[in-house]
């Protein structure tokens, strides 16, 4: 079975949803120089580390997945 659809199976159609969008939210607000494939991976495993512990928040979930890869920026802008 392959990583999607695993996902696919463990969440409903309205979660997908969010976690896309957390996560596309999350790596658009990165600076260019950070938009990489690690860092996309990074991003993804976190999201769903907290979605697989019942967070469902898109901003909860940004801010989570944000912090391991920028964790100065974030900590000052909150």
């Amino acid at each position: 079975m392959s990583t999607v659809q695993g996902v696919q199976d463990a969440f409903d159609p309205e979660t997908l949803a969010v976690l896309q969008s957390a996560f596309d939210e999350a790596y658009a607000a990165l600076p260019a120089g950070q938009q990489t494939a690690a860092i996309r991976a990074q991003l993804a495993q976190r999201i769903l580390h907290k979605a697989r512990e019942g967070e469902r928040d898109p901003v909860a979930l940004r801010a989570y997945a944000l912090e391991a890869v920028t964790p100065s920026m974030w900590r000052e802008a909150g």
